[in-house]
């Protein structure tokens, strides 16, 4: 499965923060509640944290479920099968929004 975004989603990394969110991982403090991708779709807006951005920045339709989730477990230290779970339902939470098609 190769995840694809939805092209009438903008969005645009917060690259400040972004950093920050990094420097707080790297120091294994809380980052989660920092938004550091912002998703503008249909009038609304939405933020992502580092670990959806990190997903998000990753789909494109080429790359499949299983690379994403290679990259992103290597990033954050997670075993491969939690990984690619947690990558699945998060990208299943964004399907059902229409942010993103899960072809296959």
């Amino acid at each position: 499965m190769r995840p694809k975004r939805n092209p009438a989603v903008v969005w645009r990394l917060e690259k400040g923060i972004h950093q920050m969110a990094w420097e707080k991982a790297r120091k294994e403090e809380d980052f989660e509640d920092l938004g550091v991708l912002t998703l503008m779709h249909e009038g609304s807006i939405h933020q992502l944290n580092l670990i959806g951005a990190e997903i998000w920045t990753r789909v494109n339709g080429a790359n499949s479920i299983e690379r994403i989730s290679e990259e992103v477990g290597a990033l954050f230290g997670w075993e491969a099968g939690e990984t690619k779970e947690a990558v699945l339902e998060f990208l299943k939470g964004l399907a059902v929004k229409g942010w993103v098609s899960l072809p296959g």
